[in-house]
């Protein structure tokens, strides 16, 4: 981390993504360090216009609504910490700033005149940064600076990266990392440690792993706006076998039930139960039925904590009662109403699209068969709120894998839900 003319820098550790946030502490700075973070820096400043938040290539990050809180002027004390995840390695910051009124001799906002600076020419300047870390763990030291276009900020680059590697971690090997940056691009590169790459191969190095990290940014970029358009599921467990996850249920049921016989529906069952429904079945949902046409009536239980696992004739019959219900009540009074047709947005009705599973007193876990990424997800609808709950579970395959694993390891279930057997069968409590 480090002041410029621009504000405070502050460069990521290692590569990878970063995660911000920025905290407006409207109380006494204190001395206390968060449990798990580090204190990297601390400082003040004196805020006379709106704060931003701006990355080197110029975008300006609005996630930020508490800075239009505070009021102008103030004198700013900050603290930046840093953390990383274990479990997926990213790279944390965490900002603590905390404003105080600046006042003039009446008591009013000061008044501050503001200079605008002048913006360096990109065509003129080519800017430049390196850090490297030193052989203190956890620390890394900065140097910075422009050149009269990119070539001579690349030497720059090559040679003040080879001065801090030899004066900071002088025993460093040839895979040693460097920061670099160039105008607005950067990189973390290795082989400033070797001694048999000359300065022009050093160049070529930085040039390559910029252009790798711009691909790469490219990539994360598409797929965070892919996540950011995909409704959220609630249980993150992944897809994988309807019929593996069934086989450890009924391997349970006959531990636990004695003469407890579970069958399936036969394929001719199945593809008249499609065919009446009109819609086309994801293959996992085929999958379920050829496993388990319904449970038992004896002893009669319900498999899920709220709701009754359904055969295929359980299922046509509400569901020809819930889309009777539903739509005609849509027919009436909202006909206008634009419906998603995208698996996993609420639809605020019961769809054509939409097969229960398993339900009881007006509350169904169904299957989305809507097109889209979600195609498949297992949702919940009820007779108050219907469809907005959203995804609970990416597929069949998932719920099952969830419950399987709460009955065989007494692990909670949706939410908090523990099983018992209770006369000879299966009960749920909170």
């Amino acid at each position: 981390m480090a002041e410029s003319d621009f504000g405070v820098n502050v460069s990521a550790a290692r590569p990878g993504e970063v995660s911000v946030t920025i905290e407006v502490a409207y109380r006494p700075p204190t001395d206390h360090v968060p449990k798990g973070w580090t204190l990297e820096a601390s400082g003040t400043f004196v805020a006379a216009t709106l704060l931003r938040v701006e990355t080197p290539d110029g975008i300006v990050h609005d996630e930020f609504p508490d800075f239009a809180q505070i009021i102008l002027p103030s004198e700013m004390t900050y603290r930046m910490f840093r953390k990383f995840r274990d479990d997926t390695g990213l790279e944390q910051h965490l900002f603590e700033l905390t404003p105080a009124m600046i006042l003039d001799a009446q008591g009013r906002p000061a008044r501050f005149e503001t200079i605008q600076r002048a913006q360096p020419d990109p065509d003129a300047v080519t800017r430049w940064e390196v850090a490297c870390p030193t052989s203190t763990p956890g620390t890394s030291v900065m140097v910075n600076g422009s050149g009269a276009d990119r070539a001579e900020a690349l030497r720059a680059v090559v040679d003040n990266g080879l001065n801090l590697l030899h004066s900071e971690t002088p025993d460093a090997g040839p895979r040693s990392p460097i920061f670099v940056a160039l105008g607005g691009e950067f990189a973390w590169v290795r082989g400033f440690g070797d001694p048999e790459l000359s300065t022009s191969d050093l160049a070529q190095v930085v040039l390559d792993g910029i252009e790798g990290e711009r691909r790469s940014a490219v990539e994360r970029a598409a797929a965070f706006s892919t996540r950011s358009s995909r409704p959220p599921v609630k249980y993150s467990t992944q897809s994988s076998s309807v019929t593996q996850q069934w086989n450890r249920i009924v391997a349970w049921l006959e531990n636990t039930i004695p003469n407890y016989v579970v069958t399936g529906a036969d394929e001719t069952r199945i593809a008249d139960a499609q065919r009446r429904t009109g819609v086309e079945w994801p293959s996992e949902l085929i999958e379920l039925f050829r496993c388990v046409d319904g449970l038992p009536r004896e002893p009669w239980m319900v498999l899920f904590p709220k709701y009754e696992l359904f055969g295929l004739d359980a299922m046509l019959e509400d569901r020809a009662m819930m889309t009777d219900i539903w739509q005609t009540g849509d027919a009436e009074n909202d006909p206008d109403r634009v419906i998603s047709t995208t698996a996993g947005e609420a639809a605020w009705t019961f769809l054509d699209e939409f097969i229960p599973i398993a339900g009881m007193d007006g509350y169904f876990l169904f299957v989305d068969t809507r097109p889209g990424e979600l195609n498949g997800c297992v949702t919940v609808f009820d007779k108050v709120n219907s469809d907005d709950a959203g995804p609970q579970w990416l597929s069949i395959s998932a719920l099952l894998d969830d419950l399987a694993t709460s009955l065989e390891t007494g692990t909670p279930f949706d939410g908090g839900w523990r099983h018992a057997i209770v006369d000879g069968r299966l009960e749920w409590g909170i």
